[in-house]
């Protein structure tokens, strides 16, 4: 029997594999381009991720897919609903008290920087002087007044992500599986088993990241929340609630998350006895998300290597800032998912 594939066929294929590139090059310009559409794409994500096995249970149950999804949406959106109404309006008045400390955060900021550069410089001054406050204060000045200036806009950018993203979530979960098989038509017919499994092994890789990394920032903040009410420390809830947001970002991110609470202590009181109950507090949290959470929660849903991770988080860093940062560890790890599956595809296909 002739192996051999007619012009015809190949030139069908050509054609049906490059307008299935473009339309994920589309897809891919339309989220990223358009304003807040990435932010409110992504929580959607987050989303379906949690609720898609709950609505994949439902309909196995026979409940027809509209109710299947309906039901846990709309669950989810009343707790939702209510966790805001709960937390939000503290969070506002934090943030309006915390919008008007600044100046004060900002300059114990600097004389930390002032006397940290001290410091080393009596001890490599000699060797190479390292000017730290003036390499750092320029980023400090350019964070400080873009977020007072732009705070206005960011409250407005965040209504707008709150109507979108329950949107899509909603139609992710009732023609999300609809509208990738129709997305898959445009795929030959040569690599249609290969575009199907790399969906299922890239939105599982990714699915089990998001749900992981979300339970996982929930109880740090949850953890850390609960011990700076113990102090009766201000702005408790939103330093627990950035520091469950930035301890997604590896490595960096739970010391990040310590900075802001330690640079107001020092500001208001700097008493030593209160800033070892703080660091206890950032470091307890620290410890039970390494020892506990990590290994039974995280658990190895996405296989890098850590120097792989490393570089995840600085071209994450460098192309989209802190988004980037977050985003970055799944992105990559479904790259070396698909480029696994290719390459096995491409290596049996030869064999």
């Amino acid at each position: 029997m002739s192996s051999v594939i007619s012009p015809a066929i190949q030139r069908e294929r050509r054609v049906k594999l490059f307008f299935f590139l473009v339309a994920l090059l589309g897809l891919f310009l339309v989220i990223t381009q358009t304003p807040n559409l990435l932010i409110s794409f992504l929580l959607a994500l987050v989303t379906h991720s949690f609720l898609a096995p709950v609505v994949d249970f439902l309909e196995r149950k026979r409940l027809p897919r509209v109710l299947a999804v309906s039901a846990p949406f709309l669950i989810t959106a009343l707790v939702i609903g209510l966790s805001l109404n709960f937390f939000l309006p503290t969070l506002l008045i934090q943030l309006n008290e915390l919008q008007v400390s600044l100046p004060k955060y900002f300059s114990t900021a600097s004389g930390l920087l002032t006397r940290l550069e001290l410091q080393v410089n009596t001890r490599i001054a000699q060797i190479y002087p390292l000017d730290i406050r003036g390499t750092i204060e320029p980023y400090i000045v350019q964070f400080t007044e873009g977020f007072v200036k732009k705070l206005p806009s960011l409250l407005s950018n965040s209504l707008t992500v709150l109507v979108l993203t329950p949107f899509l979530a909603f139609f992710m979960l009732l023609d999300g599986r609809d509208f990738i098989r129709r997305l898959l038509t445009l795929v030959p017919n040569n690599v249609f088993e290969l575009a199907l499994n790399l969906n299922y092994q890239v939105m599982t890789q990714i699915s089990g990241f998001i749900r992981a990394r979300v339970i996982e920032g929930l109880l740090i903040a949850m953890i850390i929340w609960m011990g700076l009410l113990y102090l009766d420390f201000p702005y408790s809830l939103l330093l627990a609630s950035f520091a469950g947001l930035i301890n997604i970002i590896p490595y960096v991110g739970p010391l990040l998350g310590a900075i802001p609470a330690v640079i107001i202590h020092l500001a208001n009181s700097g008493q030593s006895q209160e800033l070892i109950w703080l660091l206890a507090i950032y470091g307890g949290a620290q410890i039970i998300d390494t020892a506990l959470i990590v290994p039974f929660i995280v658990a190895k849903i996405v296989d890098l290597h850590p120097v792989v991770v490393v570089l995840a988080v600085i071209i994450g860093a460098q192309t989209m800032g802190i988004l980037g940062m977050i985003i970055s560890i799944p992105l990559f790890s479904a790259l070396k998912v698909s480029f696994s599956a290719i390459y096995q595809h491409m290596t049996d296909f030869r064999s």
